[in-house]
């Protein structure tokens, strides 16, 4: 099969198209044939080798988290799919991804894809669907509790401001100046991240964009709560008076579940700004490393 393989740990010229086995599934794993993935920042800090320490590679390997395609093969034991079948699927950052004619993953990372949700949109859905509704229910958010969304137009920002409104709390978009506006047009309300506030107005928040992350502490009160997926500054939480709930993306198959319902509904939208071949995928690399304000998704 075709694969986008990453011979070696660098920059985009690591990733080559080239050919590899078909993968088979174990028991309780299904075989995907994917017809199109999904490039996630993430995907960049496993290229580079900033986490070949804690998540070691075996070379050559192939990236993607996130896919959709139809289920061609299962394993042994696995039940409530059949080969034909549209689905997402959540692949881990094993080396053994989604830049793939197939992938095999367990049946529990996977999901169906309801009617009317082509794949380009179902692979746009994964890690940020979970991830942004996972964020929310770290910090426990009831009806009326107003949140402060830090990178409240990046993709996982867009899925918690969508969540928050579907269970009725009043999500406040934290971005820069230049696109309140828009922001404002998403959340319904809107405030300038990098303008220091004259007083700290949120109980809840979250903190999803690096570059302004000690900013979003001097708006959540003593006692408040932060659900981070960026890194916490050191010295941004002194005397830990806020408490930080620092989160990584798990695979969940009925929260998946729930994300392309919602999507199906028209509640969900995350958009996606560039759809490019799968030979593309340097491009796509380059254009999330220049902040491309949405997913960019790979057809195969």
């Amino acid at each position: 099969m075709k694969a986008v393989l990453l011979n070696g740990y660098g920059g985009i010229d690591q990733l080559v198209l080239g050919e590899c086995p078909i993968p088979k599934p174990g028991p309780g794993e299904v075989l995907v044939k994917i017809s199109a993935s999904a490039v996630n920042p993430f995907d960049l800090i496993l290229r580079q080798g900033y986490m070949a320490q804690l998540i070691p590679l075996p070379l050559p390997a192939v990236l993607g988290g996130d896919a959709a395609g139809t289920v061609a093969q299962l394993g042994l034991g696995v039940t409530g799919l059949a080969a034909g079948d549209r689905v997402v699927a959540d692949f881990a950052p094993n080396g053994k991804g989604a830049h793939a004619e197939y992938g095999v993953l367990p049946a529990t990372s996977v999901a169906k894809l309801p009617p009317g949700i082509s794949f380009e949109q179902g692979a746009s859905l994964v890690k940020a669907g979970l991830t942004g509704r996972q964020t929310v229910d770290a910090l426990g958010v009831k009806t009326g509790d107003r949140v402060l969304v830090s990178g409240g137009l990046g993709t996982v920002g867009r899925v918690a401001i969508q969540y928050l409104k579907q269970i009725g709390a009043k999500p406040v978009a934290g971005v820069r100046p230049q696109r309140l506006g828009e922001a404002r047009e998403l959340a319904g309300e809107a405030l300038d991240i990098t303008a220091a506030p004259s007083a700290a107005t949120f109980n809840f928040a979250i903190s999803a964009a690096a570059p302004v992350a000690g900013q979003v502490f001097a708006h959540v009160s003593d006692g408040g709560q932060i659900a981070a997926i960026v890194p916490t500054p050191q010295d941004a939480n002194p005397g830990d008076r806020v408490r930080v709930h620092q989160l990584y993306h798990r695979t969940d198959a009925a929260m998946l579940d729930a994300v392309l319902k919602d999507a199906a509904l028209g509640a969900l939208v995350v958009p996606i700004v560039r759809v490019l071949p799968l030979d593309q995928i340097g491009e796509a690399h380059l254009a999330a490393a220049a902040g491309a304000p949405g997913k960019l998704v790979l057809r195969h």
